[in-house]
Parts: C-alpha cells; structure tokens; sequence
C-alpha cells in the first residue's frame, strides 16, 4: 500500500502531503481544485514525462515522494524489490524531483535509477484507471492477458514456449535456405572458386611464419654464404682464429697449474671454450654446406608468399580471418550443394515440431475456454449489480496463427442493451460503460492481480443516484484485498470511505493554491452533504449524508 505522498512545487500544490490508509480512500472537491493533478504527481513519481507547465515555480524544485509499504507476497511475485529493501526493511520510499537547472533526479530508498527501472516498478505497485486508462479495454492483447490472469495456464504455456522457440530456430534455418536457394547456381560457382582460391595454401600461421623464414635465407643466400664463411675464417684462421689462440694458450695454463693447483679451473673453462668453439664450426660448415639457391624453388616460394597476401588482402586482414572465411564458404557450399536433401530434411522436422507445437496450443485454447465461460458469468453478473441490467458478454476465442502465446486471439465483445447484437467492446462501449467494465474485470481478476494498490481517477463518469452505492459498495469489496485511491463526485461512493479527503482552493498572499485535509465524522456528513446539495449544508442534506453514511456502513457491519 501506499502510506504516505509528498508533493512540492507541482501544479497547483505549494507543499502537501497526504497520509492514506488502508481499504478506500476517497478524494472528494470542487472542479478544478487539483484532485487529478495530485493522481499526476503521483504518475510522475513512478517514471511519467513531466510537461513544464506543472512546475508551480520554475526557480525552485518540483518534487514529488511516495511511500509504499511492501508486503512479503508483493516481494515474492516481482524480486526485483529485493535490490531496494534492505533485510527486515517494508518501506519503499520512491523520490523524484526537477530541478531549476534542468536535472532530473530518481531514486529509491536513496538508490539512484532510471525512469525505465520507475515505470517497471511502478506497474508492480499502482494500477492506474482515469479517463484514458479505458483504452487496455479495447486492446486484443489485454483481453488475452486478463484471460490467462484468470486461467492458470503458466506450465502450459511454459512447456509451449520451450517447444515454440525450437520451432521459431528452424523455421528462421528456413528462411535463410530460401534466400540462398533464389540465388543457388550463382553462388555455388562463386564459393566454388573462392574455396579453390583459399585452398592454394595452408591457412596455418606457424606455416606461413616458416614460409616467410624460408622466403628470407632464399632471397639473402649470397650474403648469409659470404657472412657464414668470414665467421668460419674467424674462428680457425691459423694466425688470428680463436681456435688457434686457445690451443698456443694451453702450455702456459698446465705451468700455471703445475706451480698453483688451484688455476686448474682455469684448463676446465678453457676446455670448455675449446668445445663451444669446435660445436660452432661444425655447425657453419654444416649451414654452409646445406646453404643453397635454386632459382625454381625460390620463384615457387615468392609464389607462395604473394598467394597469401592476395588472400589476406581480399579476405582478412589478418590469417584467421581468412580461415574463418573459408569454414564459412565451405559450409555454405556444402548447404547448396545439398540443398534438397537438407531442404527436405528440415521441413520433416518443422512439420513434426509444427503438429506437436499446435497439440501444446490445442491444450491453452482448451483450458482458455473453459475460463472464458466462467468470466462471461461474472462479468454479466457485475454488470448488471453495475445498472447495465440487460448487458450480455462474451470472451470469443478466434483462431490465429501460431505465436508466442499460442494459437488464440481473444477479443471481448458485449452487448449493454436488450435486443442489440454482441460487438466487439471497442466499438460500442461508453465512457461510463467503459468505468464499470473495468470495475467488474477487476473484481473478476481480484484473486490473481498482485498490484496492491489501484487507483480511479472518476470512474464515476454517467453514472449516478441508485448506480452509485452500487458502484462504491462494490469499490468497497474491492478495498477488502487491495488500497484503492478513487476520486469522485458521487456523495453515493464518497459515503463508502475508509478514509475521506478533501481538496480545495486556498489563496495565501494573493496567490491560489491547493489544500488537503483529511475529515473526521462531522465534517464526512457536511462534505457528503454539500456534495448533494451544493455549498449550502441543509438540515435536509445533513440529514440525508448521516444516513447515507449509515448505510454504507452496513455491510461492513454485517460482515463481522
């Protein structure tokens, strides 16, 4: 439930703040007081546009709190709360404000968030139903959502969803054989000679990295020949080589050791110098004598590296580019070439999955129906309590082709006048026809609609006298398992209250604003009785608001 709205600087409200209870909170007033400016500070909170011409003042912030107390069912059906609800904590305090130099601020219980994340939870928390809340009643995909509120389908749909995203892959996998089968003969010559083109070479890097090493010692063989030998020379140069100079070093080494043991190290390291020197000699000669050019080797080798430029360039940039292009070119080949087969094959599965997916559909219509005759009695049933005495209603299921939710359209159609052939509901229903349909769908879908805390804004609209306690002791109902918030001018459904506000027009410093108190007793009997016989309180109209109030305080009295 909501307990407590705070609004500043918006419309006509200066500083208010509004303490709601649980049950039926009525807001009553004159025209034009403000009652469903305080509904659209309200809409504001939980994530609408604000239009500019609602800051009261645009030199100071224009913002609005709501605080929602959660219940632990609430939590249950939307976890998303559990983000913003601290353990143990109840209280959701929502805060939205404008601020003069443009900025917009949002948060939850000191959490910044986005007016996406607002309206989510909004629709979680609040129901609104005004003057153009109506429109969900003409909606086709509303009627189909009441119904499946109503029709304990979710494992059945479930199972139908699993199945129809299967069906949704192949029948895509389809799609896609087509396109390329308008085109196959075309396309298979051009793979044929692009899979041709890529398979020249290994389209391994580690063997065009050896290519490319090989393509080096080929184009520098003359110079790597003369720098090999003249290292060679170096080495076992019998006047300068260094082989030569460790062998004239060994005999002043073995005197050293004979006078002094401890330079033996010294014949060791020489020995083992000697060794590096003979391994590296041996392994010149060995790259020299393996060092060669062939003409013909080396044009197919430059071949080679020129093929995998052309390849990179047209197909890569990079190696594993071009390999992951030619896995692609060689599976698309392979789908075209075997077009039929794999044509064939996977309309046998679409078919198959196809006859199963309708059979899953067969079961929700099936269950759908069953539910659609219980809620054209209920609905009748609250129609006529509502004054729509000769009204007749109709949940029709029409077949539609396959989608998410089934294989079913439903549309609502009604009839409110003896006689009158059943329409569909958006082309015949009135505005206050529209108001007590939507009252009798919600007290049809009271069991299974988790939002806490509905909202009317004059769902009073061309009703009135005798229609109106009717319509406030079944808003009344209604307020035993849900906060309901309703504006009204009727004083039938104002004498219904849990709880009764009044708005009206103040002026402070010659400027106009709005005001809100909540009434005791006496003043519930002077609202009601002003409500009836405008501002002049009547002993007559006194006396006909204590017994309206009277009254409407029966059934609760009956009930206990």
């Amino acid at each position: 439930m909501i307990s407590q709205l705070t609004i500043k600087n918006f419309g006509l409200f200066d500083h208010i703040t509004i303490e709601f209870s649980r049950g039926l909170n009525i807001l009553t007033g004159e025209t034009g007081a403000g009652k469903s400016i305080l509904i659209d500070g309200l809409r504001y909170a939980l994530g609408e546009r604000l239009d500019p011409s609602q800051i009261r003042d645009p030199q100071q912030p224009c913002a609005v709190e709501a605080v929602f107390e959660i219940s632990k069912k609430l939590v249950n059906d939307y976890e998303a709360l559990l983000e913003f609800l601290p353990e143990k904590e109840t209280s959701l305090i929502i805060n939205r404000a404008y601020l003069p130099d443009g900025r917009n601020r949002a948060k939850i219980n000191g959490l910044s968030v986005t007016l996406a994340q607002l309206k989510e939870l909004g629709n979680h928390l609040l129901d609104f139903h005004g003057p153009h809340d109506h429109q969900m009643l003409l909606s086709s995909d509303a009627h189909l959502s009441m119904l499946d509120r109503l029709s304990d389908i979710n494992a059945l749909k479930n199972e139908y969803s699993q199945i129809y995203r299967k069906y949704l892959e192949l029948t895509r996998e389809q799609e896609k054989l087509k396109e390329l089968s308008s085109s196959r003969e075309r396309d298979i010559e051009i793979l044929k000679h692009q899979i041709r083109e890529l398979e020249q070479v290994p389209l391994e890097e580690e063997k065009y990295t050896e290519l490319l090493e090989k393509q080096s010692r080929l184009n520098n063989s003359e110079k790597l020949y003369e720098r090999a030998g003249q290292l060679i020379n170096t080495l076992e140069n019998e006047e300068s080589g260094i082989s030569q100079a460790i062998t004239k070093a060994f005999p002043h080494i073995r005197l050293l050791n004979n006078i002094d043991p401890a330079t033996s190290v010294l014949t060791e390291n020489l020995s083992h110098i000697q060794e590096k020197s003979d391994e590296i000699l041996s392994y010149l000669r060995s790259y020299l004598e393996n060092l060669s050019f062939e003409p013909q080797e080396a044009n197919e080798i430059n071949k080679f590296c020129d093929t995998y430029i052309e390849l990179k360039r047209k197909y890569g940039p990079s190696l594993d580019e071009v390999k992951k292009f030619y896995q692609s070119a060689k599976e698309k080949y392979d789908t075209l070439v075997n077009f039929e087969i794999n044509s064939n094959e996977l309309n046998k599965k679409i078919n198959s999955l196809e006859k199963e997916l309708r059979q899953s559909a067969q079961k929700i219509t099936k269950k759908r129906k069953a539910t659609a005759d219980g809620l054209k009695e209920t609905i009748e049933k609250e129609l006529k309590e509502l004054g729509i005495t000769h009204a007749r209603f109709e949940c029709k299921i029409e077949k539609a082709k396959l989608n998410p939710d089934g294989q079913d359209r439903v549309i609502f159609y009604i009839s409110p006048n003896a006689g009158e052939d059943l329409k569909p509901l958006a082309e015949i229903v009135s505005s206050g026809e529209a108001a007590r349909l939507m009252l009798a769908l919600k007290k049809a879908l009271i069991k299974v609609d988790p939002i806490p805390v509905l909202i009317f804004d004059e769902i009073d609209a061309q009703i009135g006298g005798r229609l109106g306690t009717i319509t406030g002791k079944k808003l009344k109902e209604l307020s035993t398992d849900r906060q309901v918030i309703l504006i009204t001018h009727l004083p039938q459904i104002a004498s219904f209250a849990d709880t009764h506000f009044k708005i009206y027009k103040k002026v402070e410093n010659n400027r106009t604003s709005t005001a809100i108190e909540e009434l005791d007793a006496g003043a519930k009997i002077k609202e009601i009785a002003k409500m009836m016989s405008g501002e002049k309180e009547s002993a007559i109209a006194l006396t006909h608001a204590q017994e309206m109030l009277t009254q409407a305080k029966k059934p609760a009295l009956a009930k206990s």
